[in-house]
């Protein structure tokens, strides 16, 4: 960019004020786009009403400005950035001897005094030193704008080379002041390290008034004629010097001070002229320049990983409404849940109760009751022994089942049954049931006569079989 030549694919933007911008950004030409000229002819429209592209002051050949919403603007590879001077403040404060992150961290602190806004909403950049040894320029920036601003240019694949406050970029010359007009705003740069942002409006008027406002903080005032005479009046003792008295000593018309004034397009000049006249100033009206390379770069301000920088360049305002809905369907969804969940839980006490019920029924001697379908399967499997009948996981029951499940390979595949605590441990013989299938063949047999056969490994010839519960 410091060569003031543009490549297709490369940009500057001059960005519109936050005001202008959190609702305007995307859709409507509120971005004023310098871009090559062949790329500004293919999107069309011009920086002023009219139409007529605006020739960049010192790069006629290679780039002009044109008024573009960031859906129409072309593919870009890199994009510099130029942020309105009213969203950028530039404050020249003490900082402490820290370093690095300590110092990012106290900067809020030190600048706190010196802004309008939470400085810690802010996001703030240091610059070069000022007057002193700890003396430095700090940029201070809404940080939501900032990231909105960058992200919405990431996004479309754009890399960022630099962010710049606009009063800074104006080229100045030996007086150092320069003064740029666009976006119904102004920037005025008043040093090599200072400059203010300042609101117009679309009306004549009402601009003139604005720039004589500001041009009225750096007019220098007048030479007075009659100072330097009296000034010779009293060291001549009121005499004539060089044979002529000193009332008619010849005065020096005092110099005009010369101000450069780059504006958008001739709509700013009749203002502008008007303004300079009324402060006393010679205007030097030039067309938007090739901005130069400022001392402070915005981007330095970033702060946190990619994922908090995607949050914060979310548009929460879009999602609203989305976002109250999905809450207010969540709400009832939890309402329902829980509703649910209390008219399960109601259903579990009523069960509950009617087994401790029919336990108490059935066993009345039983006076301590802490798991009712426990101690009834107990007390059902001691009546069943005590008349001389064989319960379901029994000993004999069981081998019948499984021995339906082996069918007639039975005899000759068993190599061992060990029964404990209603569970058949069983050996199988060498060569049977070793295959995967032949295991799932029985598995599925044994399942349907009720019981459930689960093999301990792929290589050993053993298993358990119990009643399928």
């Amino acid at each position: 960019m410091a060569a003031q030549v543009l490549r297709k694919g490369q940009a500057i933007v001059w960005v519109p004020p936050r005001s202008i911008g959190e609702r305007a950004f995307a859709t409507e030409p509120v971005l004023l786009a310098m871009l090559p000229v062949s790329v500004s002819d293919k999107v069309g429209g011009g920086a002023n009403p009219g139409g007529v592209p605006v020739t960049v002051f010192g790069s006629a050949s290679s780039a002009r400005y044109v008024r573009v919403s960031l859906d129409a603007m072309p593919a870009l590879r890199t994009v510099t950035l130029i942020f309105d001077a009213r969203d950028v403040n530039l404050l020249q404060a003490e900082v402490p001897p820290l370093s690095g992150a300590r110092l990012q961290q106290a900067l809020p602190n030190v600048v706190e005094d010196l802004l309008l806004q939470d400085p810690h909403s802010c996001a703030f950049t240091l610059g070069p030193r000022t007057d002193g040894e700890n003396r430095r320029l700090v940029a201070a920036i809404d940080r939501g704008w900032l990231e909105f601003v960058l992200g919405a240019f990431e996004r479309r694949g754009a890399q960022i080379q630099a962010a710049w406050p606009a009063q800074l970029v104006l080229p100045v010359g030996a007086d150092r002041t320069a003064l740029a007009c666009l976006n119904d705003g102004l920037a005025l740069r008043t040093g090599l390290l200072d400059g203010i942002g300042w609101n117009a409006s679309n009306d004549a008027e009402f601009r003139a008034e604005a720039v004589a406002t500001l041009l009225q903080t750096v007019a220098a005032p007048a030479p007075s004629a009659e100072a330097p005479i009296a000034e010779i009046e009293a060291e001549a003792g009121g005499h004539a010097v060089l044979g002529l008295p000193v009332h008619e000593l010849p005065a020096e018309a005092p110099r005009r001070q010369r101000l450069a004034v780059f504006v958008e397009d001739a709509s700013w000049q009749g203002p502008v002229l008007k303004a300079a006249a009324r402060v006393g100033i010679d205007a030097d009206i030039r067309a938007l320049p090739f901005p130069m390379p400022a001392q402070i770069d915005l981007l330095a301000a970033r702060s946190g990983n990619a994922a908090g920088r995607w949050l914060a360049d979310i548009d929460w305002r879009a999602w609203r409404m989305p976002l109250i809905w999905a809450g207010a369907a969540l709400l009832v969804a939890l309402l329902g849940l829980n509703l649910h969940w209390g008219m399960l839980l109601q259903e579990r006490n009523e069960l509950r109760a009617q087994i401790d019920r029919r336990f108490r029924q059935a066993f009345p001697n039983i006076t301590v009751v802490v798991d009712p379908l426990l101690q009834m399967q107990r007390q059902v499997a001691g009546l069943r022994t005590r008349a001389g009948q064989a319960g379901p996981d029994d000993f004999v029951p069981l081998l019948t089942r499984f021995s339906q499940a082996l069918g007639t390979q039975g005899v000759d595949a068993l190599g061992g049954i060990e029964y404990r605590d209603g569970r058949l441990r069983v050996r199988f013989q060498p060569g049977f049931y070793e295959s995967r299938s032949v295991r799932q063949t029985l598995i599925q047999t044994s399942q349907r006569l009720g019981l459930a056969l689960s093999f301990d490994n792929d290589r050993e010839p053993t298993a358990s079989v119990a009643l399928l519960r």
